[in-house]
């Protein structure tokens, strides 16, 4: 069972991972150095040691994701906004994460009615058509598509470097950062999703 403190530790982490460009949560071990007396000082040191005592260092780390993740804007995401919200994003984010392979496959499918609709190639997707954002980054600013989708999509086909040097542009430079700081906690099989992609778009 993890101790209160350790879970402020993970909070702070994770804070710092998704609005530090420079900081990695994972090699900082999930964690900062935060001392233990600040901690006992925090006004809401019992939600902490709730956390603590009712759940798992896994199931805690998914809580705060969540909330982050699921934030319009994981930079500003306060401990206030995971005690209102963070068990029922943990929730919704849970069950993504369970039906990940029809997600995507039903956003594929989203994603070519799009494409037939606007008479779009694949590879129109990915570039700037109308002197505006690429049609796939649309799709995921509308909600169209989930960023699960979107980031798997990258993992297969590794276009978010080349729209970083060109996209200049604060809104991309803001979904950039949280796509970035999101991979590495999808722990995806990427040949398995490469295949359902060449089976939708390429068949």
């Amino acid at each position: 069972m993890m101790h209160g403190v350790e879970v402020y530790r993970m909070y702070l982490a994770m804070k710092l991972h998704f609005s530090n460009p420079n900081f990695d949560y994972f090699e900082a071990g999930g964690k900062t150095n935060a001392k233990e007396k600040t901690y006992q000082q925090r006004n809401d040191f019992w939600f902490f040691e709730t956390l603590a005592r009712k759940y798992t260092k896994d199931e805690i780390q998914e809580i705060l994701l969540a909330s982050f993740v699921l934030s319009k804007d994981c930079t500003k995401v306060w401990i206030g906004d995971i005690k209102q919200s963070g068990k029922d994003r943990w929730v919704v984010w849970k069950k993504l994460q369970q039906s990940l392979s029809y997600t995507v496959e039903q956003d594929l499918s989203s994603m070519a009615d799009y494409m037939d609709a606007q008479r779009y190639t694949f590879n129109n997707l990915f570039e700037d058509v109308e002197s505006t954002h690429p049609p796939l980054f649309r799709l995921l600013i509308q909600q169209r598509i989930n960023l699960e989708t979107f980031i798997i999509m990258d993992i297969v086909l590794g276009f978010c470097k080349k729209w970083d040097k060109i996209l200049i542009d604060p809104l991309w430079e803001k979904y950039s950062l949280k796509i970035r700081k999101y991979k590495p906690f999808l722990s995806i099989n990427r040949d398995k999703y490469q295949h359902i992609l060449r089976e939708k778009f390429c068949a």
